[in-house]
Formats: structure tokens, sequence, C-alpha cells
């Protein structure tokens, strides 16, 4: 399966209205959209193109201006467009805080927290990042050692 490049990407998001707001850095591209009624908060969308996740600021009509950030968030041009023209779409993957954020393990491929994964396997990323459990396992035969024994 292909995902979406970065210039199809860009294509889309001005289709939506939204504008480029800076170069971009690190496989990501920021996108930024003003509305005349709130013209001090503009909706932001930052796309991490190459692990498809998405972060969006915007103003929410109970909670103030915030963020939300979703994992795997698109798989083709035509979720991503269902995001740029409704930003607030529930899909099910978003978490606020990154303390809250998921991971399918490479191996065993249950979705997982952040804090059940190493620093090091997490840095991995969405398709490699194998967690702190089948680490273990794979260390000692696949038998987890119970309280040190």
């Amino acid at each position: 399966m292909s995902f979406p490049t970065p210039l199809e990407i860009k294509a889309l998001a001005e289709d939506y209205g939204y504008t480029e707001r800076r170069e971009e850095v690190s496989c990501t591209l920021f996108f930024l959209q003003t509305n005349p009624q709130t013209p001090n908060h503009p909706l932001l969308i930052n796309i991490f193109y190459t692990t498809r996740g998405i972060m969006t600021q915007l103003p929410h009509p109970s909670q103030g201006y915030n963020s939300l950030w979703r994992s795997s968030a698109y798989d083709s041009l035509e979720t991503l467009a269902m995001l740029f023209e409704n930003p607030r779409a529930h899909t099910g993957r978003g978490y606020r805080q990154a303390k809250d954020a998921v991971r399918g393990c490479a191996k065993c491929g249950f979705q997982k927290t952040r804090v059940e994964y190493s620093a090091n396997q997490w840095k991995a990323g969405p398709g490699k990042a194998v967690c702190s459990e089948c680490v273990t396992s794979n260390k000692t035969g696949g038998i987890k050692k119970e309280n040190g024994g």
C-alpha cells in the first residue's frame, strides 16, 4: 500500500483552503486555515507523513483552543481529505497528551501505550517498535521471569 506523498498532501490541503504556514521540517508539513470568526485562533494542522500522524490545534466549543494528536490517522488521500474537511472528526485514534499515545507492537500486534515500550523501542517508530513484554519474553526464551526467578 502506498500512502499520500508530500506533494499530494500539499495539493489536498490547498483544495480545502489551507495554506502552508512554514517550510517542511523532519517529514512534517505545517498548514493553517484562518476563520474570520476566530482570527486570533487559526486552525492548525501538522501532518507527519512518514508515520501518518496528525496534530490539530483549533478552538473547541467548551474546552477553548487546544491540540489533538492522532497516531496513524490516515491511510489514503480520501481519509486525509475527511480530516481536512472536518478536523474535529472523531477517529478513535486521538490523544491529548504524549503519555496517552498508542502504537502497535511489531511482535505481538497489540496496541500498547508509550509506557509499555522502552524509550529506544518507542523511537523505532510504528511497525518497528517491540513492546517491553515481548522484548523480555524474547530474552528469556519465551518464558517470562516472575519476581526475579
